[in-house]
């Protein structure tokens, strides 16, 4: 189980060591031709694949276990990765997507059940934020690792050559989650329940636990903030007259605040309560749009390292928040109705931001951001306030499984 933790760590940094970060929305403008509205249209397909596969694919990690999901995950990002670069037509792109959507379905959920229950078999489970959250740290160094490099390696080369590179760094977190070893900590005794059965407690678990639905839903809040990191940096950029290797040096900073979020996110929870915290991240991304959309400056990229900040702050102390309140043998599908949220949100979202980019400016697209992060969170938060750090839920999940 030890070795799992490292191994974790592993597994995000050859995942995420991806060249294509710093250059895949210009691949697909200046490559393939598509406008920022067809690049946030054609990932609706790839969310509906994992609005679709997300609970079956986390159901079969709580019924078969956390480490072939985990291997299958991996393989699928190796084989759209790959394919990504060689993809020309707008269907080929589109399979690639699906396959995409296939890998993230079975990632989401499973990963934060696995090094969870790693550390609950070692008797370790309240260290799961700060070893997940060094997790992800990894895996955003990764991330500057890869926007540092791609983006000069693609002005020397062109920009297919460091997304093929990256379909084989992607086949090292399968190489590494071969060697995982499967946590088992359910009681031995016990009669493991069906695949049918897993969805069916995990639904009235959602349904009677208001702590668990309400924190789901504040993820899906938080997601509409990763629309302005994913999208819009590349093309803001752009729009400065960024060169392009040196779009990687800009994006860095982003990265950067990304490592500390992760890094933090144990001791702002520590020194912060869960209260406080979750209720300053919507008023930071309302802030960061507000600041894009009102500030016509290149120097307004300050307001894409606070967003992305806040971004991946919400995966350690959300998927925390849940895995205290949800017993093992519902844990990944649970967790994993958070990437299920994310990508309900994101399929209305993003097409409607990148339409307005299109249609309208950009500056208008900020101002739609900042406007449905604030009324999506006002009555949220009103919801959530009375059961927001409650004990209750989690005493209850610790000590009882859902009924059958």
């Amino acid at each position: 189980m030890q070795a799992n933790v490292w191994k974790y760590y592993a597994f995000h940094l050859f995942l995420n060591l991806q060249l294509w970060f710093p250059i895949w929305i210009i691949y697909l403008t200046r490559e393939r031709g598509f406008t920022l509205a067809e690049v946030t249209l054609i990932d609706i397909p790839f969310w509906l694949c994992i609005i679709l596969l997300q609970i079956p694919s986390a159901a079969l990690a709580d019924r078969f276990g956390r480490k072939p999901v985990l291997i299958g995950a991996a393989l699928c990002f190796t084989i759209a990765v790959t394919f990504f670069g060689i993809a020309v037509t707008f269907w080929q792109v589109l399979l690639v997507y699906l396959v995409w959507g296939i890998g993230f379905s079975m990632l989401w959920g499973t990963e934060s059940a696995f090094i969870f229950d790693s550390l609950k078999a070692m008797g370790r489970e309240e260290e799961y934020t700060r070893i997940y959250g060094r997790g992800w740290a990894v895996a955003t160094t990764a991330q500057v690792a890869g926007t540092l490099l791609g983006a000069p390696l693609a002005e020397a080369t062109d920009l297919q050559t460091p997304i093929i590179i990256s379909g084989a760094l992607a086949f090292g977190a399968f190489l590494v989650a071969l060697t995982f070893q499967e946590p088992h900590v359910l009681d031995a005794g016990r009669k493991l329940p069906t695949y049918g059965a897993i969805i069916g407690q995990s639904a009235r678990l959602v349904r009677d636990q208001p702590a668990v639905r309400y924190s789901i839903l504040f993820f899906g809040v938080i997601t509409i903030g990763s629309i302005a990191v994913v999208f819009f940096f590349q093309p803001f950029l752009e729009k400065h007259e960024v060169d392009l290797g040196q779009v990687g040096v800009w994006q860095t900073p982003m990265r950067l605040a990304g490592i500390v979020a992760a890094l933090a996110a144990h001791r702002l929870i520590r020194d912060l309560g869960e209260r406080r915290l979750f209720y300053l991240m919507p008023i930071v991304v309302v802030g960061g749009y507000v600041m894009l959309a009102s500030w016509d400056s290149v120097y307004a990229q300050l307001a894409f390292p606070l967003i992305n900040f806040v971004v991946i702050l919400s995966q350690p102390t959300v998927t925390d928040y849940l895995n205290k309140r949800v017993p093992s043998e519902q844990r990944a599908t649970v967790v994993s109705l958070t990437n299920l949220i994310r990508s309900a949100v994101l399929i209305p979202s993003a097409p409607l931001l990148g339409l307005l980019a299109d249609e309208a400016s950009d500056a208008a697209a900020y101002w739609a951001g900042g406007i449905i992060v604030a009324a999506a969170a006002l009555p949220l938060m009103l919801l959530w306030l009375p059961h927001l750090g409650g004990r209750e839920e989690r005493r209850v999940a610790e000590a009882a499984p859902a009924e059958p």
